[in-house]
């Protein structure tokens, strides 16, 4: 099957029915969570039965997920190379693939592909939400933290969705999507709670029941950011950071990028939460040098080490002890590559 567009997809998703057996398979973020839980619920209210699995790397294979018993599989928020393995195996369903990364693998000829990325930059919880006519707020938060209001052709939606809600860009963040996010990032290591969580919130002036989980983690997050105010590194026009969380907070630290006083600047963090490992989060508004280029430059000749990702934004590790090399390779590229 070619890759289908919104039409096409509409009709598959219209096609479900009381038939169905239904394996849902989601990524292990709010983006992947709000998707996951529109279509999880839409084929509730067609009479479909449903489970719900959770990928989430470090905690699951997604080959080992066991789907004999299902007709129908969905995927949301998950890129095509990490699905393959299982689409593979299981080509003889009936399959729904739906992602907004670029296509990095190839999938076979009879899964239905709905790649929304010939729309834009379109998270995928809006692109459930426009399949399954759920819960508006619900894909706003996917839309949120996926950072799609940097992208202008969600700039309809978001209005919509904000105006519907009676909620600033500012206000939604601060008392719905970050509180969300942060409650995800708490349960890391519980992602099926997770996901039964924001399944279960009832609206988005309710946050309440999600508080025990989220404030720890605002707090953690809170203490680290202002320590890199205080011992953020220059490496030569790159902020450097390292940090070792107790908390699954990288995500919120890596935002400061994302704050407009800081779009020309560019910046590494580095985390640790075990002995032997280090991972990098590049991030950068300014354009000034790819990102994936300068990690790959940092981790050269570096041993059991990795880098790769997007022009603004791209990610990495390393050894713990080579660490200190590491910075001295980032320091060597950018006298090499000045910065504009």
């Amino acid at each position: 099957m070619p890759e289908i567009k919104q039409a096409q997809a509409q009709d598959w998703i219209d096609k479900i029915n009381s038939n169905d057996n239904i394996a849902l398979i989601t990524d292990h973020d709010p983006d992947g969570f709000t998707s996951g839980t529109l279509f999880f619920d839409y084929c509730i209210t067609k009479g479909a039965k449903v489970t719900q699995f959770t990928f989430k790397r470090s905690y699951s294979d997604i080959e080992d997920f066991k789907l004999e018993e299902f007709n129908k599989i969905i995927t949301t928020d998950l890129n095509a190379k990490l699905t393959e393995p299982i689409l593979k195996k299981y080509q003889d369903k009936d399959i729904f693939f739906m992602d907004h990364h670029p296509k990095d693998a190839t999938l076979p000829d009879s899964v239905y592909e709905y790649r929304t990325m010939y729309r834009g930059y379109i998270p995928s919880a809006r692109s459930a939400y426009e399949l399954t006519k759920g819960k508006e707020w619900l894909a706003l938060v996917g839309v949120v933290m996926d950072v799609g209001y940097l992208y202008p052709e969600n700039d309809e939606f978001i209005k919509t969705a904000l105006d519907n809600a009676q909620m600033s860009l500012k206000e939604f963040k601060q008392r719905v999507a970050f509180p969300i996010g942060n409650a995800i990032l708490y349960l890391n290591e519980e992602p099926q709670k997770a996901f039964s969580m924001v399944q279960n919130l009832p609206d988005q002036n309710n946050m309440s029941s999600i508080e025990k989980y989220s404030k720890p983690i605002m707090e953690e997050a809170n203490k680290i950011i202002g320590d890199f105010e205080k011992n953020a590194e220059d490496l030569g026009g790159v902020l450097f950071y390292y940090f070792e969380p107790k908390l699954s907070v990288k995500g919120i630290v890596t935002s400061i990028s994302l704050e407009e006083e800081n779009f020309k600047k560019i910046f590494i963090f580095a985390s640790s939460r075990d002995e032997k490992k280090i991972t990098f989060s590049a991030r950068s508004q300014s354009g000034k040098i790819n990102m994936a280029d300068l990690l790959n430059a940092g981790i050269k000749d570096l041993l059991e080490s990795a880098a790769g990702g997007h022009y603004n934004a791209s990610g990495g590790k390393i050894r713990k002890q080579d660490l200190e090399q590491f910075k001295e390779n980032i320091r060597e590229f950018l006298k090499e590559n000045p910065l504009e």
